[in-house]
């Protein structure tokens, strides 16, 4: 097979895995929450246009979000028609602890991997992710 495939296949396997050995929190979730994490705060429509999904169905995961309090919502300083979002507490803590889930699955996949194969796979998938950000980098500038 071609390395696309093996790479398309991996993530597809994986996928799964994390679906059938799903935490507290659903995939969906946690994308809006790790899309908010790392930012101060980011507003309802680019969630839905960087996830694409429509607004309104967007705004309803928000709800609930903010119903389970991952989320906080505050009236945008310069349009205070729009909010803006922000993780809470808890929501950094939801964040932690699913991508520590996550680590612990594959790790658990790796754990029969001589060190050295474990080690080649994170240099290698470090350099392929390297490349694939400089690209979007360089596409977003041009």
């Amino acid at each position: 097979m071609q390395l696309s495939e093996e790479l398309a296949r991996a993530f597809t396997s994986m996928g799964q895995l994390v679906h059938e050995l799903q935490g507290d929190l659903p995939r969906a979730d946690f994308m809006v929450l790790v899309r908010l994490s790392g930012r101060e705060c980011t507003r309802s429509r680019d969630l839905a246009k960087a996830e694409g999904l429509d607004p309104s169905t967007m705004s309803r995961r928000l709800a609930s979000l903010t119903e389970r309090g991952y989320i906080e919502r505050a009236p945008d300083p310069q349009d205070g028609r729009a909010q803006i979002l922000a993780l809470t507490d808890a929501g950094r803590e939801a964040v932690s602890l699913e991508r520590s889930r996550r680590v612990t699955l594959v790790t658990d996949a790796l754990v029969d991997w001589p060190d050295d194969d474990r080690a080649e796979l994170a240099r290698l998938l470090s350099r392929l992710t390297d490349t694939i950000e400089s690209q979007r980098q360089a596409r977003r500038t041009r």
